[in-house]
């Protein structure tokens, strides 16, 4: 017996994401163990009690003209609090230029004993074309002489630790990463490391977005914030400015490990070279205070500015590079999922039990389903989880799977649900090897991230007369077919009807519970032709269910003008689902 699938409402072609590489989740710390690039810049001794650090540097274009701006650490060594030194930062470029950077007046006056501070400086100049840095210098100036005396305190190299945002790439090589290598963040003392774990091309009515998993580790003593810092993506000379998915701050507890997400819209068909770390540095220009606030637009107050630092820079994969699939997968048993995920939970059962694809004749595509147990494990009655299913095909396409039109919101302990998902595939997919990916469409949404991947093969069912429509199972021990006419309603003529009896024995397996929206039994009548004279659709479960025995089903009033034969007899499996009825051919009878 051929085992075919058809989706009636071919109009509504599901969304297709192009999956640009994807790293197998389930292991939860992929990479993790790999040594992490750790960035460090140089301290130097600013005076008897501070020591300084050039945590970056920024050269920028701007509509104003070139702008320059730097992020000083400071730490204060000494054993009580110390004032931070009036000195002048200059910058010099390498064509011996040198520019004097203000100072941002919401920089801190003082530093608490063994307390670390963080300034910034900034200025805009109107000069064509761009430059290069080599050195930054702290000067005293003494302007209560005459001529002013100025008196270089500290010169510090940092040709290394620029961000050209002019040209969107970091100087110092170091910063430039492959993808799936584990980093911290540079310049800074946090504990926390970062993995790139999978990257994404979604769709949606607004456009093309990729997004970026990392996954965080707190390899520290003490809890620890997810800094504020972004993720951009560069494509040749253009960059996208991505944001945090995530709006609530993320924490972690010691040796805790969570995803951060971040989302980077990009035009259509622009595949990523790298990702670029990304930190916005606050610039307040003299006049406004720290404790004034955010100063109201034409009050006439100095207004907040800033500059984005770049720390590192990612190498994105290769977009024709193929996704990890995951391992083999046999039908019926659990899935592995990926332990730091938030939507099922370790006492949820997830299984495959069923996958049927079918060639729609005249239709230009097939269609697969793919049917999943879930099973409560536990004590206590747990919501459903609605994860996503995506098939992805021999060419790497990916395919958005429809989920059946509802199910059970709850589960109860130690039962098993039901839930089916339809596709939509190319006429020229064979099926042979075939991934499926779950995905979580809460924790990152409106973004989709995966969950579970691994791969199957559509089954081949065999002719016999065993049926299967997990969790029931239907044999067919006889069946016949009859006609008989009927007066029309007006009195002129007659209209043709036919009556197909089946002794059937109908099981179900216990402990797996079925709703309303179950699929349905449907049986189909054609005419030698094969045009459809009338079709039935029986419920599992409820008011006139499938049942073992004789069961009768009446074809009345058929669009015919004759008794037709020889006649064939279709049996489907249907599933209502959001895009319409899709069904799976599982026997065809014929007279």
């Amino acid at each position: 017996m051929k085992t075919t699938w058809k989706t009636t409402m071919a109009a509504a072609v599901l969304s297709i994401s192009l999956m640009t590489s994807v790293s197998v989740l389930p292991a939860g710390a992929e990479g993790t163990e790999s040594q992490a690039t750790v960035i460090t810049v140089p301290s130097y001794t600013l005076n008897e009690s501070l020591s300084v650090e050039v945590k970056g540097v920024s050269v920028s274009r701007t509509a104003e003209g070139l702008q320059l701006g730097a992020l000083i650490g400071l730490t204060n060594n000494g054993a009580a609090i110390t004032r931070v030194p009036d000195y002048e930062l200059r910058i010099k470029t390498t064509e011996g230029i040198e520019y004097t950077l203000k100072a941002n007046s919401a920089n801190v006056k003082s530093v608490m004993a063994k307390e670390n501070a963080e300034l910034t400086y900034m200025v805009t100049v109107d000069r064509p074309g761009d430059t290069d840095i080599s050195e930054l210098s702290f000067v005293e100036v003494d302007e209560y002489t005459y001529p002013k005396t100025e008196t270089v305190v500290l010169n510090v190299p940092v040709s290394a630790n620029v961000w050209y945002g002019t040209k969107n790439q970091v100087a110092d090589p170091a910063a430039n990463i492959a993808w799936g290598q584990p980093f911290t963040l540079p310049a800074s003392t946090s504990p926390l490391r970062y993995t790139p774990v999978e990257l994404t091309k979604q769709s949606d009515a607004n456009g093309f977005t990729y997004l970026v998993t990392l996954l965080a580790e707190n390899t520290g003593a003490n809890s620890e914030n997810v800094p504020a810092f972004r993720l951009d993506g560069k494509a040749a000379d253009k960059v996208y400015t991505g944001k945090r998915v995530e709006q609530e701050p993320v924490s972690l507890a010691a040796g805790e490990k969570k995803y951060v997400h971040f989302a980077i819209t990009a035009d259509q068909d622009v595949p990523l070279q790298s990702l670029l770390l990304m930190t916005t540095e606050t610039f307040v220009p003299g006049g406004a205070q720290p404790s004034q606030g955010v100063p109201a637009a034409g009050s006439g107050a100095a207004q907040p500015a800033g500059f984005d630092i770049g720390r590192l820079s990612i190498t994105a994969p290769a977009p024709a590079a193929p996704s990890n699939p995951g391992p083999s997968y046999t039908i019926g048993q659990p899935i592995s999922f990926d332990p730091l995920n938030q939507l099922v939970s370790t006492t949820t059962e997830v299984s495959l039990v069923e996958l049927h694809m079918h060639d729609n004749a005249g239709e230009g595509y097939k269609s697969v389903v793919a049917k999943f147990k879930l099973a409560n494990k536990s004590d206590m009655t747990v919501a459903t989880p609605a994860f996503q299913a995506q098939l992805v095909g021999g060419d790497g396409s990916s395919y958005t799977g429809t989920r059946q039109t509802t199910a059970a919101a709850n589960m109860m302990p130690n039962l098993g649900y039901v839930v089916s998902y339809s596709f939509m595939i190319p006429a020229s997919e064979n099926g042979n090897q075939l991934t499926i990916k779950l995905q979580d469409t809460t924790t990152a949404a409106p973004y989709s991230s995966t969950i579970a991947s691994f791969q199957a093969a559509v089954q081949q069912d065999t002719e016999d007369a065993v049926m299967s429509f997990y969790p029931f199972t239907v044999k067919l021990d006889d069946w016949t077919i009859g006609s008989y006419t009927n007066p029309a309603a007006n009195g002129q003529g007659q209209t043709y009807s036919y009556k197909l009896k089946l002794w059937l024995n109908v099981e179900r397996l216990e402990d797996v519970v079925v709703d309303p929206n179950f699929s349905k039994f449907k049986v189909e009548l054609s005419d030698n032709l094969g045009r459809v004279l009338g079709s039935q659709t029986v419920p599992f479960t409820g008011e006139n269910k499938l049942i073992s025995g004789e069961q009768t089903i009446q074809f009345s009033n058929v669009r015919t003008e004759q008794l037709d034969y020889p006649l064939t007899v279709k049996l489907y499996e249907s599933i209502d689902t959001p895009n319409g009825e899709a069904t799976r051919l599982v026997k065809t009878l014929t007279q």
